[in-house]
C-alpha cells in the first residue's frame, strides 16, 4: 500500500509536511513560483534541511500514516520505506 493508495494522504500532503513547516512554501506554491526549478528536480536541493528537521519530519509522517492507516507504527515504518525516497528532504 503506498501513501498515494491512501484516502487521507497523498504524497503531496507528506511533502508539504517539511516544505511548509520548514520553508514556508507548499508544492502548488512551489509549481507557481519556480516552474523551472521543479522540471529539473533542484528544488529537493534547493529546500533542503538538517539532520535534526528531517527526524522530526520523519516522525510526523509515520504517525500521520499511521492514524490514517490504523496500522502499527512498525508496521507502517516498514511500509513507509517503498515511498521513503519520493517524499523525503534532501539534507543540508
Amino acid at each position: 500500500m503506498g501513501i498515494t493508495k491512501m484516502k487521507k494522504l497523498t504524497t503531496e500532503y507528506i511533502i508539504n509536511g517539511w516544505l511548509e513547516k520548514y520553508h514556508g512554501i507548499t508544492i502548488e506554491q512551489l509549481v507557481e513560483t519556480e516552474p523551472e526549478l521543479c522540471k529539473s528536480g533542484d528544488w529537493y536541493e534547493k529546500y533542503a534541511i538538517t539532520q535534526e528537521q528531517h527526524d522530526e519530519w520523519y516522525e510526523w509522517a509515520l504517525d500521520e500514516i499511521r492514524k490514517a492507516t490504523k496500522l502499527s507504527k512498525k508496521t507502517v515504518k516498514r511500509r513507509f520505506t517503498f515511498d521513503y525516497l519520493n517524499v523525503a528532504p534532501s539534507l543540508k
